[in-house]
């Protein structure tokens, strides 16, 4: 990497150019980690930041955020040019969360979430099934690491590009700051050892995600359930595989009746402990036949709560959820088929309503 990097204004009547005076580093420094806060894609397209100064076992990292694949990574911001020792304390960082155990890692996301411009999360589990480009919770690690400076020495890069020779994925990504009369223009370089790896197809993902259920299904021993189950809910639906070991049942061409957008998403099935199932009517579904839901509330084991990965209706503003373990699913099993078949018909006849 060469620090001889340079802007120029070019006069395209006259070809006359200038090359821009370089900002003093302490104006791109105070500048740089809250627009990278506010703007995640500066550093990686698709990038969703998860905590801003996270609490390690030997200090704080700066930024960690989930990729465009679902893959964890610390970023370890450097007000200064990029040395040796950002990238022993990133690799320092990235080891020690590739320690924690899968509800350690979860946990340490979701309390430290919801500061320094970062959204709040609560159970990242959730949140991070609501994304439907990422595969299970296991595709988080190996955990990737991005330093982040104004320029970098010779040994930071010759250790980055080894550890990136080991297998270990490990970039370098720099800004400089230039002056263009009262505003800062920041460049930016990344040096990426496979910067257009393609993207994975969505049947590649569904692959990975239902085999992922099923391990899970074999490790409990519930395979006949969740098969009963699921061929109760998916009817006339499209299903989709998430992260958090469910499935979520998709209408076409549907909406809801009050906010009268297209919102295509019905109900969902995961697995939630050895031997139980949840099953989730989201708010869009149960407007739809909110009175029959009110019938049966007594009847089945509902639990109402604000929805992690589904919007609310100006009527329902809760999802309404049941856990369910063997005999619990052949006990109501027909009511729960009837309210699937009731939303579908329901839906079907809404869609063919004109959006006003």
């Amino acid at each position: 990497m060469t620090d001889d990097f340079g802007i120029w204004e070019v006069d395209e009547a006259t070809k006359d150019s200038k090359r821009l005076e370089e900002a003093e580093r302490t104006g791109t420094e105070a500048v740089l980690e809250d627009i990278l806060v506010r703007k995640p894609a500066m550093l990686m397209p698709g990038l969703e930041l998860v905590g801003r100064q996270t609490p390690t076992a030997n200090g704080y990292l700066d930024l960690l955020g989930v990729d465009s694949d679902g893959r964890l990574v610390v970023f370890e911001l450097k007000r200064e040019k990029l040395r040796r020792e950002a990238v022993a304390q990133a690799v320092d960082y990235a080891s020690w969360l590739d320690s924690l155990d899968d509800t350690e890692l979860h946990r340490l996301i979701g309390d430290n979430s919801g500061r320094g411009g970062i959204p709040e999360i609560g159970n990242f589990e959730e949140w991070y099934d609501s994304n439907d480009n990422w595969d299970s919770l296991e595709s988080l690690r190996p955990v990737r690491i991005v330093l982040v400076g104004l320029g970098a020495d010779e040994p930071a890069q010759r250790m980055a590009g080894w550890l990136a020779g080991k297998g270990v994925e490990i970039d370098l990504l720099t800004f400089m700051g230039y002056r263009h009369g009262d505003r800062m223009l920041l460049a930016r370089r990344l040096d990426h050892n496979d910067e257009h790896k393609p993207p994975r197809r969505r049947e590649e993902k569904d692959k990975i995600r239902l085999e992922a259920i099923n391990r899970k299904l074999d490790e409990y021993g519930m395979r006949d359930l969740w098969r009963d189950a699921v061929a109760a809910l998916e009817l006339n639906s499209r299903p989709s595989y998430k992260a958090n070991l469910g499935i979520t049942f998709y209408r076409r061409n549907a909406r809801t009746l009050s906010r009268g957008e297209r919102q295509a998403a019905s109900h969902k099935i995961e697995i939630a402990d050895p031997g139980e199932i949840r099953v989730i009517f989201f708010p869009a579904a149960v407007e739809l036949c909110l009175d029959e839901f009110q019938e049966l509330k007594d009847e089945i084991p509902f639990d109402c709560r604000p929805p992690i990965n589904a919007w609310p209706t100006e009527r329902v503003a809760e999802q309404w959820s049941c856990r369910l373990d063997e005999a619990g699913w052949r006990k109501h099993k027909d009511s729960i088929a009837g309210l699937v078949r009731l939303v579908d018909e329901r839906w079907r006849k809404d869609a063919e309503q004109p959006l006003p």
